[in-house]
């Protein structure tokens, strides 16, 4: 390795890192989930089943990928923080069925998980764990994306 060369990170600091992204995807996965039980607009409904399915296999896949680097997988959300303010406030919109209320919280939501995809892209991880990572970004860009279209036509 020559002095240019970052170091790569240790399994330990790939772990923590991944499994920060499984916390903040998890959140999202139950957020989903949580306002499609809760939603009368069958076509948020549909829309948010959807995306909590596609929450539900991002948060697998990084579980897998946390494993084969022979760490522990988070099996949980997270207690604090950005997301969970952002899904405090998605169930209290829901509850109000106020459509661009619930569409701008989702949409904030995603950014919070678009940055902290980000941070850890940021990093120096292996190539095979980035390719996966940048992938997830893409999709995780598109819907919220898809949300500030969505909330564009609910104005």
């Amino acid at each position: 390795m020559s002095a240019n060369e970052p170091a790569m990170m240790g399994k330990d600091q790939i772990v923590d890192t991944l499994n920060d992204l499984i916390r903040i995807v998890e959140d999202s996965h139950e957020a989903y989930r949580q306002a499609a039980e809760a939603l009368e607009d069958e076509d948020l409904k549909a829309l948010f089943n959807d995306l909590a399915a596609q929450r539900g296999a991002i948060v697998r896949e990084v579980q897998r990928l946390v494993a084969e680097q022979g760490g522990a997988p988070d099996m949980g959300g997270t207690v604090m923080g950005g997301a969970h303010r952002f899904f405090l406030e998605l169930k209290t919109n829901v509850l109000g069925q106020d459509r661009e209320a619930i569409l701008a919280e989702v949409q904030r939501g995603e950014g919070e998980c678009v940055r902290a995809y980000e941070e850890a892209l940021a990093k120096e991880l292996p190539l095979p764990i980035t390719a996966v990572a940048i992938q997830h970004l893409d999709r995780i860009r598109a819907d919220r994306d898809r949300m500030t279209l969505l909330r564009g036509a609910a104005a």
